[in-house]
């Protein structure tokens, strides 16, 4: 049996090399994924070594390559996902069982990242916060490749793309995120992660901050941009939003929710501040997000309540002063992540600060 080692350096390309298009091996092969006479002398011949072909070991299913080796570590696109159903069930009864190293077509509940509670794949303890692995490879992936991006956040990328990268997240499978569909696809993983959520951020639900409270969060109206007196009262304004936000708005929901926020609204603060780039202001970016964040029983409520607008008392609005004042309004969230007040006052820029730990993340797990 070949070693662990050998399948990290061999493996990977024996199974691309068969599967490249499953539909037409699908067809060739009437039913099968064996290999037959002629595709084993076709790659004998392209093998200069007899000693590597001695060392390939044919599988039938992807239930026979999880026998050999820990397939979890390995990225399979949802087409030979797909097409492997359709071998497993040919080859063994419907009622077989599977192994639940990732070949059934609902992912096992116990890899599951999406549209599960947000306590069970999140922890918080003191100033080492474990973020859900799709959250902050997503972040860490658009932090160094996506805040030059035209349209981040706005544009959708192909949905067979999207369901593919999600559902190798719900597997516990390896997503390498270039090749899965690149800044757009993990863009709107991020706010399919906040969509999916069972309780929302903003809503009815147990939990969640309610709209009656973001109703009550301050504004203004806009007068003439050029009254110096309107200018000043705006500035105040912000301030006492701001205020209301960190004393009212984030106390109402649970510590995972209020850091949760704080890394997706430090990269989103990073993403306004690119803006000449992305063309992403904080009000377009209130305007993708709040849908994602706010949900109850009244859709017709919900559309009302995320118009964005730094006047609004609304999800929209809240957003958008979570975007344009991250560094203050979660000034207790950074002060717990980055480790206390003294450390905060040695940072330069906290939201680089706060990314570089998802970053960090990223490297020790």
């Amino acid at each position: 049996m070949p070693s662990s080692s050998f399948w990290n350096r061999v493996g990977r390309r024996s199974l691309s090399f068969e599967m490249t298009d499953p539909a037409d091996h699908y067809q060739r092969k009437h039913h099968s994924l064996d290999m037959g006479d002629t595709d084993e002398r076709r790659l004998r011949g392209k093998s200069r070594s007899p000693k590597f072909f001695a060392k390939v070991t044919w599988v039938d299913t992807l239930s026979q390559l999880a026998s050999l080796v820990p397939i979890s570590q390995i990225s399979i696109p949802q087409p030979v996902y797909d097409y492997n159903m359709k071998v497993e069930n040919i080859k063994r009864p419907a009622a077989a069982n599977i192994p639940s190293s990732g070949m059934s077509e609902e992912p096992d509940l116990e890899t599951r990242v999406f549209g599960v509670p947000l306590p069970t794949v999140m922890s918080v303890d003191g100033g080492n916060t474990q973020l859900p692995r799709p959250v902050r490879e997503c972040i860490g992936y658009i932090r160094h490749h996506g805040l030059d991006t035209e349209g981040l956040f706005r544009r959708s990328p192909p949905s067979t793309a999207l369901r593919a990268a999600k559902d190798n997240y719900n597997r516990g499978q390896t997503v390498d995120l270039s090749l899965a569909g690149g800044v757009h696809v993990a863009a709107v993983l991020l706010k399919l992660f906040f969509r999916e959520l069972p309780v929302p951020v903003f809503g009815d639900s147990v939990g969640s901050c309610s709209y009656e409270t973001v109703r009550a969060l301050p504004s203004a109206k806009r007068g003439n941009k050029n009254d110096e007196t309107d200018v000043d009262v705006a500035k105040q304004m912000d301030a006492v939003r701001v205020r209301f936000m960190q004393e009212v708005v984030l106390p109402s929901i649970s510590q995972e929710y209020r850091q949760l926020l704080c890394f997706i609204c430090a990269l989103l603060h990073m993403v306004e501040r690119n803006e000449s780039a992305s063309r992403m202001t904080a009000y377009n970016l209130a305007v993708v997000w709040a849908p994602n964040m706010a949900r109850t029983d009244n859709p017709m409520v919900d559309v009302s309540m995320c118009a964005a607008g730094p006047y609004a008392s609304t999800v929209g609005g809240a957003v958008q002063t979570m975007v344009q004042s991250f560094d203050l309004v979660f000034a207790q969230e950074i002060q717990d992540i980055l480790g206390g007040k003294q450390r905060v006052e040695n940072v330069d820029d906290v939201a680089v600060e706060i990314l570089n730990t998802v970053d960090l993340m990223n490297q020790s797990l």
